[in-house]
């Protein structure tokens, strides 16, 4: 799994070209929040800050799919490797592989296929800028607390469960709030009540408008503008703390995908993560700051994470007899990366047949590949395939689904077997659907099977167990 929210990307727009002259905006929703600082003396009686500020909430905030009474926990990163190089030409983003030390967490009981969520921090400079648009830079490190307005009328209206009692705006911003998340309309609506140039006005209030739903279809759904990007376009906005806390969604954690077999190593596991030179993450530019800092020092560095609740796409014991066809696109790789490992630490047990399929833009974008050539020449891989959405080469498969379909009588029989149990790692849209309707067409042409039938010969097996998804975000 892996995060790719976009920040610092290029900004080009023609405010005019997109604010209409006739509209109805958004009705804002009413003020109920209000920051009230406290005084110095106040201040120094609160309770030391956790470095990571969600942590200061008390027991009350529950971190999404955490496994049994896990919270998150500082660990370790102790080893970074580039896996593969960012190239502009062929698109292909910077691949790294991080090693964690978990000691921290204890026994830590885990299978491949498993995984972890990663606490994100907004990064510092991004935050400085906001608190400047904020007029806050002076009071960053104050502590304050959000109550209720004095005027609130709004009877169901309450703190948001991920904001400390007390905090300070450095603290919301760098660990309580999505900067990145989708602005609603009701929040462009809000944003332009807080904006003074006329021009500036209308085209926040027109974006928030029914009248406007193309703009913001363009705008904000297909290329990403969030708060940072309308504050940029929109100088003379000026919105509160308190209004952004109101707006903004929680900045939540993300999940990655555990990259290697608890048996490689005691208290050690690895996360995989790609990132984009003029698109990065939130989560993957924190774990990009933190690999720079880790080269730097050549100490370790620490970062939060959590054990997520376990589900069907894992590969335990009870897998090892049986056979698995494994699909990934990209990083999508990095779990299967795991299960491999696994397989051949257990290589007396592992009786049945692994066939691994890959697609990546070239050669060179395939995590690991010699590992995989040594895997595959140590009949711990029966089948290995390997095509390149880049290729320049005439005939040669470009997409995994061709692959499937060039191999469509073997693998069909190997899935009519029945402890063959088929894993998909991909992005849960386009791609994942490309595999899917693969899949279908070889059952089709090997069974000579309508598409409902082979639709529904599909659908069984995923009700079964047999047919296993995970996505990367």
């Amino acid at each position: 799994m892996v995060g790719v929210n976009h920040i610092n990307a290029p900004l080009v727009v023609d405010i005019d070209a997109h604010t209409l002259t006739e509209y109805v905006p958004a009705k804002p929703l009413e003020s109920n929040l209000e920051v009230v600082f406290v005084s110095a003396e106040q201040g120094s009686l609160r309770a030391p800050f956790e470095p990571c500020g969600q942590l200061n909430c008390g027991n009350t905030l529950k971190f999404p799919f955490a496994r049994g009474a896990n919270k998150p926990t500082a660990v370790a990163i102790v080893d970074a490797q580039v896996l593969v190089a960012a190239d502009a030409a062929t698109e292909t983003k910077r691949v790294v592989e991080l090693t964690l030390d978990t000691a921290a967490l204890g026994e830590l009981d885990y299978a491949p296929g498993d995984t972890v969520a990663v606490l994100p921090s907004n990064a510092p400079q991004i935050v400085a800028q906001l608190l400047q648009r904020l007029d806050l830079s002076e009071q960053a490190d104050s502590v304050c607390h959000l109550s209720l307005a004095l005027n609130c009328a709004k009877k169901s209206a309450k703190i948001p469960g991920h904001i400390p009692a007390t905090t300070t705006p450095r603290e919301l911003l760098t660990h309580c709030l999505s900067l990145h998340a989708v602005p609603q309309k009701q929040f462009l609506s809000a944003l332009a009540s807080c904006t003074s140039e006329s021009k500036e006005r209308s085209f926040l209030a027109s974006l928030s408008s029914k009248q406007g739903a193309a703009h913001y279809q363009t705008l904000i759904l297909k290329r990403g503008l969030c708060l940072m990007d309308l504050l940029e376009l929109c100088t003379t906005c000026q919105p509160t703390l308190a209004l952004l806390v109101e707006h903004l969604p929680r900045l939540l954690p993300r999940p990655y995908s555990i990259a290697n077999s608890p048996l490689e190593c005691s208290q050690q596991l690895r996360i995989i993560y790609s990132i984009r030179a003029n698109k990065a993450g939130v989560t993957t530019s924190m774990l990009e700051a933190m690999r720079e800092l880790y080269r730097e020092k050549q100490q370790p560095v620490q970062l939060y994470i959590y054990p997520r609740e376990q589900n069907a796409f894992r590969y335990t014991d009870q897998e090892l007899s049986g056979n698995q066809i494994l699909i990934a696109v990209g990083t999508g790789l990095a779990p299967f990366l795991g299960f491999l490992a696994h397989k051949q630490l257990h290589k007396e047990l592992a009786t049945g047949q692994t066939w691994l399929y890959v697609g990546a833009k070239t050669p060179q974008a395939i995590l690991k590949q010699q590992q995989l050539l040594a895997w595959q020449k140590a009949s711990i891989l029966q089948s290995l395939r390997l095509c390149y959405s880049r290729s320049t080469t005439g005939e040669q498969p470009k997409y995994v689904q061709q692959l499937l379909e060039q191999d469509a009588q073997q693998l069909v029989e190997l899935m009519q077997q029945s402890t063959t149990v088929l894993y998909v790692c991909a992005d849960g849209a386009a791609i994942s659907k490309c595999i899917n309707d693969g899949l279908r067409r070889c059952l089709q042409l090997v069974l000579k099977l309508d598409e409902t039938e082979a639709t529904q010969w599909l659908k069984e097996m995923r009700a079964k167990g047999k047919y296993r998804e995970d996505i990367w975000l």
